[in-house]
């Protein structure tokens, strides 16, 4: 008895049924699971109430991690395909929404994420499916309203981490200063908590550039200062950053460089180069990744 007692104690209070709880804890709460609020947001949508739709869908999404996050703790192949999907057909719907108010950009950033999760378990048919309907909404806004470059009033790129977290990057051309463009990047590690509680671990970046091909390469200082670094001067030369495995020795990845690149229309690149720990961020927190243009709310 007192083994049952102890094992039904211990599921009750899993980080994931915690952290499902505090879901759910609000007032105002819209649905309670996973299919339910994915249902009501796609009727929502249908009947033309946005902010509703809005709203629920936020709700699937969160409550789709919670799903990844119990299958990952009882460790079911299963269970985790099913909680790929799930999350995946979040972003899908979350696309849909913005297509409907007229955001296509922000609706490919959200199918693309979607579609993007496929890379990972090509084999996971029931994933398969969700980036298959993620694929064919994206083609059909494929060519709509594409922004090239960067908009003379700024963009703001963004990519999909986990437990509804995104970085984010916000380019911005700086006025009086022809080619100049300032970067403000925030960028996290989502963790959840013993007793279920969402935190993250946070990291910062501020600088001017010049994109020089289309890239901006930002070497990391760690004075201190708040104000922005000055990173405009054309650098070339990557040696001093990226280490050689086969000099194990080689102090040069004891600096961090990040680079920002517009690899394509509605997309920009960034990798490290040099040490993730010397960029000043917080545990985990890294600043790489493919982010999409982002836009309406």
């Amino acid at each position: 008895m007192p083994a049952l007692v102890a094992a039904q104690t211990g599921a009750a209070d899993s980080r994931a049924e915690l952290y499902r709880r505090n879901l759910l804890a609000g007032k105002d709460v819209p649905c309670r699971t996973n299919a339910s609020c994915a249902a009501l947001g796609v009727a929502a949508l249908e009947a033309g109430r946005l902010k509703d739709a809005q709203t629920l869908v936020a709700m699937e999404a969160a409550l789709a991690e919670a799903t990844a996050m119990q299958a990952n703790e009882e460790n079911s192949p299963k269970a985790t395909s099913s909680a790929r999907a799930r999350v995946a057909m979040a972003l899908v719907h979350q696309g849909d929404v913005q297509v409907r108010l007229g955001a296509l950009p922000g609706a490919r950033a959200y199918y693309r994420t979607a579609v993007s999760r496929g890379n990972d378990y090509p084999n996971d048919a029931l994933l398969g499916r969700a980036v298959a309907a993620a694929r064919q909404r994206l083609e059909a806004i494929a060519d709509k309203a594409v922004v090239a470059g960067v908009p003379p009033n700024g963009a703001r790129f963004a990519s999909y981490m986990f437990f509804g977290a995104w970085n984010s990057i916000e380019v911005k051309p700086v006025k009086g200063r022809h080619g100049v463009y300032r970067i403000d990047g925030d960028f996290v590690y989502p963790t959840v908590g013993a007793d279920g509680q969402p935190s993250a671990n946070m990291g910062s970046l501020s600088a001017y550039v010049r994109f020089y091909g289309g890239v901006a390469r930002v070497p990391v200082t760690d004075d201190g200062g708040r104000a922005p670094l000055d990173a405009t001067a054309r650098i070339t030369n990557l040696a001093p950053y990226d280490k050689h495995e086969d000099k194990p020795t080689d102090k040069r990845a004891d600096r961090c460089l990040i680079e920002f690149k517009l690899s394509a229309p509605e997309t920009l690149d960034v990798a490290t180069h040099g040490s993730l720990t010397e960029c000043g961020f917080g545990f985990n927190v890294s600043a790489d990744g493919r982010y999409y243009l982002m836009t309406g709310s």
